[in-house]
């Protein structure tokens, strides 16, 4: 019966650094201490020339978004228009083929009708 008792303290206590690395890992961000702890400003100096640079690559990160949201909108303009022209090209050729289509049935016509007048002259001699 003692057993039990003595393997829950057993996996309590081994379970302790555990929850003290996690409790410590769990901060990300590095803390600056001052080489004086009455000089503060050295942090405040450090950190807002830190945040000047991540401010300096987001600003480009961004600046480099527009220009591509820009080139983006030109090339929709740009594909707006090819596909117009497309369509155009395509009512352009459905109304060549359908005349096309006339002149071959007018040229079977003609010339359906040469041969009748070739045989009718052939019989006639």
């Amino acid at each position: 019966m003692r057993f039990l008792p003595t393997c829950a303290l057993v996996l309590s206590l081994s379970a302790l650094p555990a929850f003290c690395q996690s409790s410590s890992a769990s901060t990300n961000a590095p803390t600056m201490l001052p080489a004086n702890a009455n000089d503060a400003s050295v942090d405040y100096s450090a950190l807002r020339e830190r945040l000047a640079a991540q401010n300096k690559v987001l600003q480009d990160q961004v600046n480099t978004q527009r220009v591509i949201v820009k080139k983006n909108q030109e090339l929709l303009k740009d594909a707006q228009k090819l596909d117009a022209s497309n369509k155009k090209l395509q009512e352009e050729k459905k109304k060549l083929e359908t005349e096309n289509a006339d002149l071959e049935k007018q040229r079977q016509t003609l010339k359906a009708s040469q041969k009748g007048v070739e045989t009718a002259s052939v019989s006639s001699n």
